[in-house]
């Protein structure tokens, strides 16, 4: 489930006004492991900061928020969407969320009702997913006057419906215009984004289309919304906007020639070289999203701690530090520990001389292999380890040795051996180089695309018997591939 955005100065007035939502919930079917919900914070929104609700064995559960003014709350079934609310401050909600099978449907009755149906046919997964997926749908609209209209429609067409409800008075005034400024700020987004994958891989087509009027809309984009308004950390996507306009400064800076744009050292140079770019109106609210999304949940990476303690030479007076501290505390505690292995764990010999999977394989030829391919900044990965004493139990009893196979950066060593030991990950790791790395995607699709985690089971005589076996979260499945392994 992460994103991000920071500065909003929030008079003591403002606070005082803030009044509390209440959202009271059923759920229906399977209770998840985890219900997470976004909330505003230090007044702010476009934060991967989720709080987690506790339904109780009948599946009820109840979300209170103070909210200064229209706020938007996302709430999540482990990690699949289960409702988005437009929320106005002092009111009270409705929720009934349904699990048949997996899926994950949902009902919002209470203040606005329609207003609601009406929002969440329009929002359907992650925020920063929906970016990705849209902007990648319309990477291939030929021009750049078409990429405007194309957007332009989008944007008018949803804000004509919140219209209608407004005209009949199902909304009020001050709720149709944050929606309307919040799906501008969408809308927005995204057309930035498809234009900095133009750039990024137009040259790879067999004619690289000439981008300069792509790139003339791409500094429109930001003249029209500027990027120092205090509005944007009122958006749920105002992190992403900003984060787009660090991305066209970088390219404007190279006349936009992307091989020319230097990666910086290590992420803590590069939150200090993009905070850099933001307004100043706005820079606080993107370092502290950033930082936030940087230390989210189990992610480790050392440079979170560089990054807090600049952030609070920064901005010693931020209201945004009481929220990122307890964040920040585990990562300091987490690199603190030492990362002897566990018991029954071992690196792999020459792990790094390694480059294809058949040569791994070989390495443990005549042995039947379970594969979990993850890396330690992706968060399914690490939430399976959860299962690993009742999966470890399951591969003994079978004779299935456990092959961990990370695909992190060279960076992020420490890290991963550090994980090692912090989740007690027993069984042979390594760590993939870049020719192994290859070599993993192009077989998990043939194109050089991957999604984690990945588990595949190998046969005794070296072939892969199942090429997507079950996560360990469905055991009852992956007993039936295990089933399958019958040399």
């Amino acid at each position: 489930m992460k994103s991000k955005l920071l500065l909003i100065l929030l008079s003591v007035t403002l606070f005082a006004t803030a009044k509390t939502i209440t959202i009271k919930g059923k759920i229906n079917g399977k209770l998840p492991e985890t219900l997470y919900y976004s909330a505003p914070v230090n007044g702010a929104l476009g934060f991967d900061l989720y709080y987690t609700a506790l339904p109780d064995a009948q599946g009820n559960f109840e979300i209170k928020v103070d909210v200064p003014k229209i706020s938007f709350i996302d709430i999540f079934y482990n990690y699949k969407p289960a409702g988005f609310l437009v929320v106005t401050p002092g009111e009270n909600y409705s929720i009934t969320i349904t699990e048949n099978e997996g899926k994950i449907t949902h009902t919002i009755t209470g203040k606005d009702a329609e207003v609601q149906r009406l929002y969440n046919t329009f929002l359907y997964y992650h925020r920063m997913d929906m970016v990705a997926e849209m902007g990648q749908e319309a990477v291939n609209i030929k021009t750049a006057r078409e990429l405007e209209v194309y957007f332009d429609k989008k944007y008018e067409t949803t804000v004509q419906s919140f219209s209608a409800l407004l005209e009949k008075r199902l909304i009020s005034q001050d709720v149709f215009d944050a929606l309307a400024t919040d799906n501008r700020y969408f809308y927005q987004t995204i057309m930035s984004y498809t234009i900095l994958l133009k750039n990024l891989y137009g040259d790879r087509e067999a004619t690289p289309p000439d981008l300069s009027e792509f790139n003339t809309t791409w500094k429109n984009i930001y003249q029209k919304l500027s990027p120092d308004a205090t509005a944007i950390t009122q958006s749920p996507w105002g992190w992403y906007f900003l984060d787009g306009y660090k991305n066209f400064k970088n390219f404007e800076a190279t006349g936009f020639n992307y091989k020319k744009i230097v990666t910086p050292a290590n992420q803590f140079e590069d939150i200090k070289r993009n905070v850099a770019i933001i307004p100043k109106q706005n820079a606080e609210y993107y370092y502290a999203a950033s930082l936030y999304t940087n230390a989210f949940g189990s992610y480790k990476q050392k440079d979170v701690i560089a990054e807090f303690d600049y952030f609070k030479q920064q901005y010693p007076k931020s209201g945004y530090t009481k929220y990122l501290e307890p964040k920040v505390a585990p990562v300091i505690a987490f690199f603190a520990a030492n990362s002897t292995l566990p018991q029954n764990a071992a690196y792999i010999e020459d792990y790094a001389g390694i480059n294809t999977l058949n040569e791994l394989i070989k390495k443990f030829a005549g042995k039947k292999l379970y594969f979990d391919v993850w890396a330690t900044w992706c968060g399914p990965c690490r939430d399976e380890f959860k299962y690993k004493d009742e999966l470890y139990k399951l591969l003994k009893a079978n004779d299935i040795m456990v092959i961990y196979v990370s695909v992190d950066d060279e960076e992020r060593d420490e890290t991963w051996k550090k994980m090692i030991s912090h989740y007690k990950l027993e069984g042979q790791h390594i760590r993939a180089n870049k020719m192994l790395d290859k070599n993993l995607r192009l077989t998990f699709s043939g194109n050089g695309g991957i999604s984690l985690p990945w588990y595949f089971l190998v046969n005794s005589k070296g072939g892969i018997a199942v090429k997507y076996a079950a996560p360990p979260s469905d055991m009852a499945k992956f007993e039936a591939d295990i089933q399958k392994m019958k040399d």
